[in-house]
């Protein structure tokens, strides 16, 4: 117990002294919560959490920054086109391709708070616990659902795995999981750029880009984390790679995600 708290104590104290952290968890690992504070705001708010699975995600999120584009050297100007397009009117789309408990889409929203949040997650439990956790962020928009290339259904193929590594597979029949598209729900908010497309959908990226993607010429900003390393000999890259490498888009990487920025949409 003892050394728990003394790693805890140093993990805080560590990111309360790095100057580029924006946020400091405040509680170690428990059941029920974990509670941070953001510095640029400077309020505490508090994650709902199952086990340390969830702890690590929420620390992937907020502690490490995954999802933050400051680090980029278009980061500026990805947050000006942002900001041009609400400033002039225009309305941005941010879909969540598995959003697991919740915080990418919760981030997202806090960093874009004028912009359309669909979050997209396939497992009831953590569909459950998205709720929760985006329950004061009325620009977000929490579906039990799967995307992919085509419309249709999925299953989860891993039930007792942890809760941020489900796999999904194609269902055909109308008592599995629903599977839409990135078109069904662009089309559902017609008018909506779409600003930012997040993907961590283990493995099942090798179907959402194996056709059906007319989408990313459109897509200012998509953020992708690819499996090769959990599905070894199965090139499950191969067709993201290949779309991805007709495109006029820069590519950079950063830990586990992919961020690909559209160089031709003002």
């Amino acid at each position: 117990m003892a050394g728990n708290l003394l790693r805890f104590l140093a993990f805080f104290m560590r990111n309360v002294l790095l100057r580029n952290k924006k946020f400091i968890r405040l509680t170690p690992n428990k059941k029920g919560k974990v509670i941070f504070f953001s510095k640029k705001t400077k309020k505490i708010f508090s994650i709902h959490v199952r086990n340390g699975i969830d702890v690590y995600t929420a620390d992937q999120i907020y502690t490490n920054q995954d999802y933050d584009i400051d680090f980029l050297e278009r980061g500026a100007e990805i947050r000006k086109h942002y900001q041009d397009t609400v400033s002039n009117g225009g309305k941005c789309l941010i879909i969540d391709c598995g959003a697991n408990i919740g915080l990418s889409a919760r981030f997202l929203s806090e960093e874009f708070p004028l912009a359309k949040v669909v979050a997209l997650e396939p497992d009831s439990r953590n569909f459950e616990l998205a709720k929760k956790n985006c329950a004061d962020k009325p620009n977000i928009d929490i579906r039990k659902c799967a995307i992919g290339s085509e419309s249709g259904y999925v299953t989860i193929v891993n039930t007792d795995d942890f809760a941020n590594a489900f796999r999904t597979e194609i269902h055909n029949s109308p008592d599995g999981i629903p599977l839409v598209t990135i078109e069904d729900i662009a089309k559902e908010f017609e008018g909506h750029k779409l600003f930012f497309v997040k993907v961590d959908i283990e493995g099942f990226e090798e179907d959402l880009f194996s056709k059906n993607t007319g989408w990313l010429d459109r897509t200012y900003l998509l953020v992708i984390e690819l499996h090769d390393w959990m599905l070894p000999k199965e090139a499950n890259s191969r067709n993201f790679l290949k779309v991805v490498s007709s495109k006029n888009r820069d590519f950079v990487y950063r830990r586990e995600n992919i961020f690909s920025i559209s160089n031709e949409i003002n």
